[in-house]
């Protein structure tokens, strides 16, 4: 399937950021350059855009969504199976990669979504193409620190 520039955008933004943050961290993309690059293993049922891993052993996934792709069934789904994934694995850190004038929306829903899935372990990240955005929980209320 191709991929749209907005969106090739996004997931290499996000693997330099990612790779600048995170010293000695190894991250695929499902873009290639050329047939033959490696690629993101199917997880779930989906391909992410983005899997990394430190050396310590925690992984880092990250999908991207352009404006259309956001408010969808599937982006939903994806995001669900990445997250429990993740869970599985004694949590990791998921990113969900934007472009500016959709962040909030992307802050709102992953919101959302995690009130419904009850997480322990799973740190995760809306990043809006310029910033990134933590979701944490204080005495039972949520906020978006941008860090």
């Amino acid at each position: 399937m191709s991929q749209s520039d907005t969106h090739r955008f996004l997931v290499l933004e996000t693997v330099r950021i990612i790779r600048n943050r995170y010293p000695n961290i190894r991250v695929n993309s499902d873009l290639q350059t050329v047939p033959g690059d490696p690629v993101t293993p199917i997880i779930n049922g989906f391909r992410p855009d983005v899997l990394g891993f430190t050396l310590s052993g925690e992984y880092i996934i990250s999908e991207a969504k352009t404006d259309g792709d956001l408010i969808n069934k599937h982006t939903r789904n994806q995001i669900v199976s990445f997250i429990n994934h993740l869970e599985k694995n004694e949590g990791g850190l998921f990113i969900l990669s934007v472009t500016g004038c959709r962040a909030d929306f992307a802050k709102t829903l992953m919101r959302f979504i995690l009130l419904d899935m009850e997480i322990s372990s799973t740190r995760t990240m809306v990043f809006d193409s310029l910033d990134f955005w933590y979701y944490s929980t204080t005495n039972g209320n949520f906020q978006w620190d941008l860090i």
